[in-house]
């Protein structure tokens, strides 16, 4: 009796599919999708409701064939392939493939008098099966003047082959291989190249012993890179690995660019193989700029004192890519950090100073404090002597603390300026200018330094550009500091140097023209007789007529 009710109301939502109210309509499809009853009836009035559905209700009809899962749903879903939106499209190519091996008739036939896009779905949908049936009609595909499909067939396999079982993994190598033997394909070398593509995109255990034979130099250009292309997609380990990885090796001296970069892909997605770490030296005189890089990377993972040293010999070699992989590597290993601190400290040539201290970078937190102490050493004395190379020590000191140089700036400056060298005094001081926390002292040595190089020409327009005028206006706002004291005890600072300040501050307001004054009346009573002692007292009558 339940059977019944049930059979009623199957039928009464079969029914509800042929409403005029499109909602009802996709109720009906969503409810038979959830019951997935394999009634050859439901599945025809499903399939019947697809004539006139909207893009809703076929999406609905098309989940409930997916969940009855019953191979009388093909011949319904089969114009869907025609469809222009691509997500009914793939379902219906999906539902298809499911369908397995007894719709390989139907899909053959379809194929016959199907158009180039329609083919490359239903070789889309031979490759979801999986079966000898399916594979066979991909194999014909090889033979098709339409190079673009016979590309979409490769590619599906490759798309699809990881859904397969180890089983039909190994059925469908052996199905190819034995293929690939035969005389039509032997005649026909667009069609062997595909197959070396189709073996390495199925992947079976010992598709590299296959693909390795058309790797040899005796084959054709194209026949090669196909078959590197078909080991490159293949997962190797163990033996396998190792073997492929040697081969590979060969080929790296060839003249061909592409065997050379497909064999340097090869070997870069395997595992190291101890037996040939003797060997990457050599290539780096290999002829291709890819093989060199290649081994210098090689060379370089390496973080050990004696590949160490070879980085540094690198640094020099004359491809720029590896003596940039070279300078990387020494950047990255902890273990190069003393001979690069050597190699800094011995080295005269700024440029190459420079960029030693650019690696070094890195390393700058396991700097000790007595090798930082040395290298200030160095930076002082190459700074007095006027070598460039001091600039290049700085950047290494300052990445390890900007105030070491800051001091060295400071001690060089100050020992310029007790030595009268006043362009030189001012250079390093200068340096200081945007240091952080520049102390108001520095910035008066730095003053009294540009005061002792300036013309003293009194014109305003003159005056108004002087730097060390600008500089003693700005500490004379530091009520903290004493600038007149200051002066007073400098005694590199002379009658000339001082009247020009007091004369400029005299012409003032407020505060700086107190200063000017104080100055003048220090110059008058300090040098009575000298001209600039007299030069004062006249500014000063000037100024107290006026």
């Amino acid at each position: 009796m339940m059977a019944g009710i049930m059979d009623s109301t199957i039928k009464r939502i079969c029914g509800m599919l042929q409403s005029p109210d499109g909602m009802r309509r996709c109720a009906a499809a969503m409810v038979l999708g959830e019951l997935a009853p394999k009634d050859v009836v439901i599945v025809k009035a499903l399939g019947e409701a697809l004539k006139d559905s909207n893009q809703l209700l076929t999406r609905y009809v098309l989940e409930a064939f997916e969940a009855i899962g019953s191979r009388g749903v093909v011949p319904f879903v089969l114009p869907l392939l025609d469809s222009e939106d691509m997500e009914t499209k793939l379902r219906a190519a999906s539902i298809i493939a499911s369908a397995g091996g007894e719709m390989i008739g139907e899909l053959r036939r379809q194929f016959e008098k199907a158009s180039p896009q329609q083919k490359r779905l239903l070789v889309d949908i031979l490759a979801r099966m999986h079966s000898r049936e399916a594979m066979d009609l991909i194999l014909d595909v090889l033979f098709d003047p339409d190079f673009e499909l016979v590309k979409e067939a490769c590619q599906a396999v490759r798309r699809h082959i990881a859904d397969a079982t180890p089983k039909d993994r190994l059925a469908l190598h052996k199905q190819v291989v034995k293929f690939m033997n035969g005389s039509r394909v032997k005649k026909n070398d667009r069609v062997l190249t595909s197959c070396l593509l189709l073996t390495g995109n199925i992947g079976a255990s010992d598709a590299h012993n296959i693909l390795l034979k058309f790797t040899l130099p005796k084959n054709l250009g194209y026949i090669r890179r196909n078959a590197l292309i078909g080991i490159n997609g293949l997962q190797l380990t163990g033996s396998a690995s190792t073997t492929v990885v040697k081969q590979m090796f060969k080929y790296l001296s060839e003249s061909d660019p592409q065997i050379v970069q497909l064999s340097l892909d090869i070997i870069e997605k395997q595992p190291p193989v101890a037996a040939l770490d003797g060997e990457w030296k050599k290539l780096l005189k290999s002829k291709h700029p890819n093989v060199r890089a290649f081994s210098a990377r090689k060379l370089a993972s390496t973080d050990s004192p004696a590949n160490n040293k070879l980085m540094m010999t690198l640094l020099e070699h004359p491809d720029t890519q590896v003596s940039e992989i070279a300078a990387g590597a020494l950047a990255r290993h902890k273990k190069s950090t003393k001979i690069l601190l050597d190699a800094l400290s011995r080295e005269r040539n700024a440029e190459t100073a420079w960029r030693l201290a650019k690696i070094l970078k890195p390393h700058s937190p396991t700097v000790d404090k007595a090798t930082v102490k040395k290298f200030s050493i160095i930076a002082a004395r190459e700074l007095e002597a006027g070598h460039s190379r001091y600039e290049a020590v700085f950047y290494f000191l300052r990445n390890i603390d900007p105030v070491i140089v800051d001091n060295v700036l400071t001690a060089t400056g100050l020992k310029f300026k007790k030595a009268k060298k006043w362009t030189k005094a001012s250079d390093c001081l200068k340096q200081l200018a945007r240091a952080e926390g520049l102390d108001v002292g520095t910035r008066f040595e730095l003053s009294v330094c540009n005061l002792k190089q300036s013309t003293k020409d009194v014109a305003p327009h003159l005056r108004a550009e002087d730097q060390a005028l600008r500089g003693f206006q700005t500490l004379l706002t530091e009520k903290a500091f004493k600038l007149m004291e200051r002066l007073k005890k400098e005694k590199c600072l002379d009658a000339a140097d001082l009247f020009y300040v007091g004369f400029h501050f005299s012409e003032g307001t407020g505060e700086e023209q107190k200063f000017g004054r104080q100055i003048l009346e220090y110059v008058a009573k300090r040098w009575p007789g000298a001209k600039d002692g007299k030069a004062a007292k006249n500014k000063l009558k000037l100024a107290t007529s006026a």
